[in-house]
């Protein structure tokens, strides 16, 4: 039997397959961001230990979250 199935190993492949979805992951979430910024929302994301809250006019801010929920700003980051 023949096979058209060009002569890639298994690991070649799964490693292209994970570039194209890391690609793709990296793409949606810039375009998650920039429509969150255009609606004026923040954004949340972790640098090292610190929760930060990104403002839609850039400022940033580490905040902490108790256990019941409530957002504490730390300070604001520069």
């Amino acid at each position: 039997m023949t096979s058209t199935t060009p002569n890639i190993s298994p690991i070649e492949s799964t490693e292209a397959m994970a570039r194209r979805i890391e690609a793709a992951a990296q793409k949606q979430v810039a375009e998650d961001i920039a429509r969150l910024k255009a609606m004026g929302k923040p954004i949340h994301y972790i640098i090292g230990q610190k929760l930060v809250r990104e403002e839609a006019n850039g400022q940033k801010f580490e905040i902490q979250i108790g256990v019941d929920g409530t957002v504490e700003i730390i300070g604001e980051l520069i």
